[in-house]
C-alpha cells in the first residue's frame, strides 16, 4: 500500500495518472459506478499496472481523498497570508475545510450513499493518518494562541481532536439531520469556539 507521503506528493507518474483518472470518476459516476477498466484506460494504465499500486477500487478511493488534501492546503496557506493572530488562523482553518468538503461532494456524498465504505475509511491506516496530521495541525494553531495569551485551554491535543472531528463530521452527516440550519457550519462552531477557548480580555 502507498504511504500517506506518497500519495500527498506522488513521484511516480503512473500514480498521480492513476490518482487523477481516479477522482474524474468518482466525481462523475461515484464509487459503486465507477470500473477500475474504465480508469485503467484513461489513467492509460494497464489492470497489471493498477493492481501493482491499488488493490481494489475502494483502495484508490480512499488514496484520491488523501490526494485532494493537498488543495486543502494549499488553499489554506494562501488565507492564511498576513494573519497574524491565532484566532484568525483558527477560524480560517474552519472555513476552509468546511468550503473544501462541500466543494468536494465526492468526500461526502459516497460516504452517505454508503455506510459500509465509511465504515472501512474510518479505520483505515490513510484515514488515521490523515486525522492525526490535522489534529496537529490544529494542536499547533491552539499552542500558538495559548502562547499569545488568546486562548484558555487546559487540554490543547484533546481541543484540536474535538475541532478537527466536529469540522469533518458536520459537513458529512448535517445534511441527513432534521432541523439543521443552512447556516455556515464553520461560522456556527467558531462561535461556539469564541465562548470556549478564547480569552476575553
Amino acid at each position: 500500500m502507498l504511504s500517506y507521503s506518497e500519495l500527498i506528493n506522488p513521484t511516480d507518474a503512473r500514480v498521480e495518472k492513476i490518482l487523477k483518472a481516479g477522482e474524474k470518476h468518482f466525481k462523475q459516476y461515484g464509487v459503486r459506478k465507477s470500473s477500475i477498466g474504465e480508469i485503467c484506460a484513461d489513467a492509460g494504465i494497464s489492470k497489471p499496472t493498477f493492481y501493482k499500486y491499488f488493490d481494489r477500487k475502494e483502495t484508490l478511493f480512499f488514496a484520491v481523498i488523501i490526494y485532494l488534501r493537498r488543495d486543502w492546503y494549499t488553499t489554506y496557506m494562501e488565507r492564511i497570508k498576513g494573519l497574524k493572530t491565532a484566532v484568525e488562523k483558527l477560524s480560517t482553518y474552519l472555513s476552509v475545510t468546511e468550503e473544501f468538503l462541500r466543494a468536494t461532494p465526492i468526500l461526502t456524498q459516497s460516504f452517505i450513499q454508503s455506510p459500509g465504505l465509511y465504515k472501512s475509511w474510518a479505520g483505515h491506516p490513510l484515514n488515521i493518518e490523515s486525522y492525526l496530521a490535522s489534529v496537529d495541525f490544529v494542536e499547533k494553531i491552539i499552542m500558538d494562541g495559548i502562547a499569545s495569551d488568546e486562548f484558555r485551554v487546559s487540554d490543547p491535543r484533546r481541543t484540536a481532536h474535538v475541532i478537527v472531528l466536529a469540522s469533518t463530521l458536520f459537513v458529512i452527516f448535517e445534511p441527513q439531520m432534521p432541523g439543521t440550519s443552512k447556516e455556515s457550519d464553520a461560522s456556527f462552531l467558531f462561535d461556539l469556539l469564541q465562548h470556549g477557548i478564547i480569552k476575553r480580555h
